[in-house]
């Protein structure tokens, strides 16, 4: 609703005013003819007047009633003149700024000066009321005393009110008001209840501009308006999407131009009277194309434009395509001013060129402007420099949307909001238990997890097995800052290629893969870095290679790192390219060699299910463990079991264990670690192998970094390596006289005093070394491994990939220990007898 506003009258116009005006002697009205009441605006139809209104061209109007009624004192009511004849005056007398009444507002003179006329119609002597014109200034507030309220101040645009409720609160004026955050006190034209408002600036809300507001889906109203930054690359062409739901059939949506008065070259794009107006001229003329149906109030609109030098097209909805053109010879566009959405910081400058005279009110979802989509959110995490009155459309979608079992309602978009559940949960409302085995991504799922921090300064490998369900998702992002700069890693899918990106500080290297991948099959990714230079192979398509610009060489990840997707595309790096979250099953991650396991380490996850796959069937029986293995599966059974799904029972003792390169056995017994810690070793064995590598004895620290203390026998290349690091160095003594991979028995016997260590195969030569450093005591928490273990790769940093693919037997300690290879394990996987 406009502001009531109240100008001072010559005499003149008062002899205008007295002469049309119909009186009663006795009723307290004649303040009302001390000045005339108008409203800021222009007649419309949610105008306030309750019957006639009317236009005085100077950004104002006034009220009027029709035969037979009389203008109330508030400005825009009517009352019967019967009424008026009966003494009802809506309960409510004038009364001004100092608490005088409108009867004190003219002396006794003057009200004995007011007379009736011989034709018995009530008319006003001007004698008196002249005088006191001249010699009084015009009331700056006036109030209402409400029957059974009291009296309550006002300020003069709270005249305008209708609705106001009995003993309700009002605010005197500015004086009073408190805006925070940058926010102006300003009269509210529009509001029904507040006489003035706070006018809060972008990403501020509220009724005192304290609420933070960072806007996904902005929201417009009357004097709101966005400032994107300027428009680059859009000279000679362009093509705008835009899709909006408005609340009022005018209103400036969107302008930009060389001026601030939009003189010489611009484009607008306005509703007028429901219909789309797009205007752009290049510097001697305009074009004007208008839509060829009206927009649909309240509900959401697709406009897409495009300007090729002077031709352009616009579509509104499903609507026919409407062409058009801009005059003169000159066909670009100078863009120096920013992008307004929703209307301007002063929409009179620019209403003669773009021809609104409104701001645009509703809803704004999506604009991208030559392929970029813009962020409304504020400066550094979104696109929008600076704005007014800026509301979150969604702001309550979420009030009727129950979540459960700690799910998190947020808005999909501005009409629906969803629940965001945590792990182990599923359902709309997060209802429903589950057990995740193998996770799915819906495009709204993530999972998060401990960054990578200063850990691949110089050097990370990374391997994903997946299978998407869309071309498009990231399915890996580590990053440095949350305003879209910085070092950043990413694996994202785009238009069905694969890209590895990082960026060290100073460029993003761009790694594709050269063919596309298929949807709904299982995939296979290796990505590696080391400094500036990066390589990425898929599946049996050709290496890829890249390198990042400039020269920095080390990457810092400190924020949390995300699978599967990410909490907000928003905040990702925008070199990242990133723009929705993976759609798809997402089985193994392997960074640095280290099994991540996908559910147990995460720190959180979101709107994570499961895959259709076999291992969520749980196949393996007996307690076993299923490992997907791509669309299949193998089974790791515990001791006393075998078979493809651990259905067979184990009755027999074994003497002799085999190991299938997945098997281990684990001993925590402390006769066995204590004779493996200390400063001496002595252990001999039989063993068999049909593979030339592979891990047989292990012994070190649950967390294990590059000088902790170890202790390894294995193979490599189909030679036995004993190596160890007591804390200062490590040293490894390759028995190369022989191979041993041949699948024959052989005996082996490794020792170590302090430093010093041998090793004899087959009771042929010694081969010796020695630790380097003073330290001579091997410190190890985490038991001792035969076979194998678990999480091989990150637990042996690397040095070894998969166990012993063969059997063990004889396993003695300090000469005279004999470890009873099943009976003492505390845990084993894999496990059968020899062959």
């Amino acid at each position: 609703m406009a502001a009531l506003v109240f100008r001072e009258l010559t005499v003149l116009d008062f002899l205008l005013v007295i002469s049309s005006l119909v009186l009663v002697v006795h009723q307290p009205i004649v303040s009302g003819k001390n000045f005339e009441a108008a409203f800021q605006g222009e007649c419309r139809e949610d105008s306030p007047c309750q019957h006639l209104c009317f236009d005085l061209h100077d950004g104002t109007f006034e009220c009027a009633c029709k035969e037979g009624y009389t203008l109330s004192v508030n400005g825009y009511g009517c009352i019967e003149n019967s009424k008026l004849l009966d003494g009802d005056w809506g309960n409510s007398s004038l009364w001004l700024e100092n608490g005088t009444s409108s009867e004190d507002f003219l002396d006794s003179d003057d009200l004995n000066s007011l007379h009736l006329m011989q034709d018995d119609s009530p008319h006003i002597e001007l004698k008196s009321l002249e005088k006191d014109f001249k010699a009084r200034t015009r009331p700056r507030a006036v109030s209402y005393e409400h029957e059974n309220s009291g009296k309550r101040v006002l300020n003069s645009f709270d005249v305008q009110n209708s609705e106001l409720q009995k003993g309700a609160s009002v605010v005197k004026g500015c004086v009073d008001m408190k805006c925070h955050n940058g926010g102006e006190c300003v009269a509210d034209e529009y509001g029904p209840q507040r006489a003035v408002r706070c006018k809060c600036k972008l990403g501020f809300g509220g009724a005192s501009c304290d609420l933070v507001v960072e806007a996904k889906y902005p929201r417009f109203r009357e004097d709101s308006y966005m400032s994107l930054p300027t428009l680059k690359d859009a000279h000679k062409s362009m093509q705008v999407t835009l899709e909006f739901r408005p609340e009022s059939n005018d209103g400036l949506i969107l302008y930009s131009g060389e001026k601030p008065d939009l003189r010489g070259d611009f484009i607008s794009i306005t509703l007028n009277k429901g219909f789309i107006e797009f205007r752009f001229d290049c510097g001697m003329g305009e074009g004007i194309l208008i839509s060829d149906q009206p927009i649909v109030l309240r509900s959401w609109n697709t406009l897409t434009i495009y300007r090729d030098r002077w031709d352009a097209w616009m579509q509104l909805n499903s609507g026919t395509q409407v062409q058009g053109r801009s005059k003169g010879l000159f066909s670009r566009i100078t863009f120096r001013q920013n992008l307004y959405l929703g209307g301007a910081p002063n929409l009179t400058l620019v209403a003669d060129r773009t021809q609104a005279r409104s701001s645009f009110k509703g809803c704004l979802r999506h604009l991208a402007v030559n392929r970029h989509v813009y962020d409304f959110r504020p400066r550094s995490k979104g696109d929008s420099i600076e704005g007014s009155d800026i509301d979150e459309c969604s702001a309550d979608v979420c009030s009727k949307v129950t979540c459960l079992n700690g799910g998190q309602c947020v808005a999909a978009s501005p009409d629906y909001g969803v629940c965001l559940c945590p792990l182990g949960f599923i359902g709309d409302k997060c209802e429903s238990a589950m057990e995740l085995i193998v996770p799915l991504f819906n495009g709204s799922s993530y999972l998060q997890y401990p960054g990578l921090s200063s850990s691949v300064l110089s050097f990370i490998e990374l391997q994903i097995v997946f299978k998407p369900y869309r071309p498009n998702g990231v399915l890996f992002y580590n990053g440095y800052k949350m305003d879209g700069t910085g070092d950043f890693i990413s694996l994202n899918l785009v238009n069905g290629y694969l890209e590895f990106r990082f960026d060290l500080g100073t460029g993003a290297a761009i790694i594709r893969s050269e063919e596309p991948l298929a949807v709904g099959v299982w995939h296979t990714v290796f990505i590696s870095r080391t400094g500036r230079d990066g390589l990425m192979e898929v599946d049996d398509q050709p290496r890829v290679r890249g390198t990042s610009p400039g020269a920095f060489t080390q990457l810092s990840l400190p924020l949390n790192m995300y699978i599967g997707g990410i909490h907000d595309a928003r905040d990702v790096a925008r070199k990242a390219s990133i723009t929705e979250s993976f759609t798809g099953c997402i089985q193994k991650a392997v960074i640095n060699g280290k099994v991540l396991k996908l559910v147990d380490d995460a720190l959180a996850g979101i709107n994570v299910a499961n895959c259709l796959h076999a291992c969520v069937e749980e196949p393996c029986k007996n307690g076993g463990h299923c490992e997907p293995k791509m669309a299949s599966y193998s089974c790791h059974c515990h001791l006393g079991y075998a078979g493809t799904n651990c259905e067979k029972e184990v009755t027999e003792m074994i003497a002799e264990p085999m190991f299938a390169g997945l098997s281990y056995l684990h001993y925590l017994d402390e006769n066995i670690v204590k004779r493996i810690r200390g400063n001496k070793l002595d252990i001999s064995f039989k063993f068999r192998s049909f593979g030339p590598s592979g891990l047989i004895l292990w012994s070190g620290k649950k967390e294990m970094t590059a000088s902790a203390d170890y202790l390894a026998l294995g193979l490599k290349e189909g030679y036995l390596h004993f190596q160890y690091n007591l804390g200062s160095g490590q040293v490894m003594i390759v028995y190369n006289v022989t191979k041993v991979d041949d699948g024959k028995w052989h005996t082996v016997r490794a020792t170590r005093i302090e430093q010093e260590g041998s090793l004899i195969v087959d009771n042929g030569a010694i081969a010796t070394g020695s630790s380097p450093g003073l330290l001579n005591q091997l410190n190890v928490n985490n038991g001792l491994y035969l076979g194998g273990m678990e999480s091989i790769a990150s637990l042996s940093l690397n040095k070894y990939h998969s166990g012993l693919v063969g059997c063990l037997a004889n396993v003695t300690l300090s000469t005279n220990y004999h470890i009873r290879l099943i009976t003492h394990a505390t845990t084993g996987i894999n496990i059968q007898a020899c062959l």
